[in-house]
């Protein structure tokens, strides 16, 4: 944006002259703007006595720029292609009924396999956006959006008691039992209480959403197995029970996200009674009213394609699960 001298030099005015110097001719620039001769004239003594020196050689025919002239032209011809991007850039946001840019938060066992072919999606796919992308647990994101350090979160806390957002369930996952390769066959058709009574429980840190959510499980059945592993990423949970450490209680979701270990676990439903997680897209209320449901449809494909098939082949019972796993855009 230029800035107007003391006068009246301005954008106009700089057209005017440039058109001048670039033509040679007062009446040439007078046609392209539709003005007379003498408005032209007026226009470029005015840009003279503005910038405080001669712009052309008025002796010369075609007139010719002075020094200080062809300068100017050059300026000016920068302004006018920078202006002509801005607007452009203001149309096209204006043609949008929503901002552009996101910063978005992932929770980290969807940012470690799902979350990269979103990210590539939303940048270089028809959305387009400006995006940023942080992971980390959930609570994190919960406490970010509060705050407003990011605009929208794929997270598996609920965000009970939070009026103020709006929810796009993607999948549930059912938790798993993940046990040490050799030992599999004999914790098959034993109950958890057995199971943990012979095997340390390696855990997903209390600090996570779904440690927590372990957690209380285990309460709800009387299970209170020591605290003695605890860990926030997944492979490394999957590296503890694939060593022989002991066994864990995780998702398919995190399964895949530590699966450079997964040959050495025995994959195995939880013994009843099961339970399950959610993964939601969340946003504020009133900010994506048209990007939110747009985003949270693309998730739910991705997992349809690129999570659900490797599930299966982590662990083959899990298929008649499938359709029970994934919510559609209407829930």
């Amino acid at each position: 944006m230029i800035k107007q001298m003391k006068g009246s030099l301005d954008l106009r005015t700089l057209e005017i002259v440039a058109a001048v110097i670039h033509t040679g001719s007062m009446s040439a620039a007078g046609s392209r703007f539709g003005l007379t001769q003498s408005a032209v004239s007026q226009a470029v003594r005015r840009a003279e006595k503005e910038i405080g020196a001669a712009l052309l050689h008025r002796d010369r025919r075609p007139l010719l720029p002075t020094h200080a002239g062809s300068v100017l032209a050059g300026q000016a011809e920068e302004v006018m292609q920078r202006v002509s991007r801005a607007v452009e850039t203001v149309r096209a946001a204006a043609a949008m009924p929503e901002r552009l840019d996101l910063r978005l938060g992932l929770v980290d066992s969807f940012a470690g396999t799902i979350g990269a072919y979103l990210v590539k999606e939303l940048v270089d796919g028809a959305l387009a956006l400006r995006l940023t992308a942080w992971s980390g647990l959930a609570f994190s994101h919960t406490e970010a959006l509060m705050r407003r350090a990011i605009d929208a979160a794929v997270t598996s806390d609920p965000m009970e008691g939070l009026d103020d957002i709006v929810r796009y369930p993607l999948f549930r996952e059912p938790y798993l039992l993940l046990v040490p390769k050799d030992v599999g066959p004999d914790c098959k058709d034993q109950d958890l209480r057995e199971i943990l009574s012979r095997h340390h429980l390696i855990r997903h840190s209390a600090r996570s959403h779904s440690g927590a959510h372990v957690d209380r499980h285990l309460r709800r059945l009387g299970l209170e197995p020591p605290r003695m592993l605890e860990f926030d990423t997944s492979d490394s949970l999957l590296a503890m029970v694939a060593t022989g450490v002991g066994v864990a209680v995780t998702t398919p979701l995190c399964l895949l996200q530590g699966a450079a270990y997964a040959d050495g676990v025995e994959v195995l439903p939880l013994p009843s009674p099961g339970f399950s997680r959610e993964l939601t897209f969340v946003t504020r209320r009133e900010e994506f009213g048209t990007l939110g449901p747009r985003i949270a449809e693309l998730a739910r494909n991705l997992v349809r394609v690129r999570a659900l098939p490797q599930f299966v082949k982590l662990a083959p019972w899990i298929e008649p699960k499938l359709d029970w796993m994934m919510f559609g855009a209407e829930r």
